[in-house]
């Protein structure tokens, strides 16, 4: 998701579009593979608005792997951090060293959450 909110963000500067996107992406490979590494969170997303309660609808089933689905993407990710980072010869910045934090917290959450586990086992009680 974080190539969809720097491509939004991108878009409110009128002069130079791609100012932003140059100070967290060196090529625009790795803006087209953090576009598509995001894919699963943006879909994701988008079945959590049609999840219905009370009847099973693909957002249901879609949802049942909506876990094992983020952390292979989260794993992606990674690889692509690291790309990064070997790009720029391990140099560090702050906005880096916020997208490694930022990584770690969801992973973290994707691994510990008890609100995931008990929503999976709740849809798997609906079917």
């Amino acid at each position: 998701m974080r190539g969809y909110v720097a491509a939004i963000i991108s878009l409110t500067f009128s002069e130079d579009r791609t100012r932003l996107l140059k100070l967290f992406y060196t090529s625009s490979e790795q803006f087209g593979l953090m576009l598509l590494i995001g894919l699963p969170a943006l879909i994701v997303l988008l079945a959590t608005t049609f999840v219905g309660e009370d009847k099973a609808n693909w957002a249901n089933r879609l949802m049942r792997f909506a876990q094992p689905l983020l952390l292979l993407s989260l794993i992606f990710d990674a690889v692509l951090i690291f790309w990064l980072f070997i790009e720029q010869h391990g140099a560090f910045s702050f906005g880096r060293a916020a997208i490694v934090f930022g990584w770690f917290v969801c992973g973290w959450y994707l691994i510990n959450s008890r609100h995931w586990r008990f929503y999976r086992q709740h849809l798997i009680n609906i079917e």
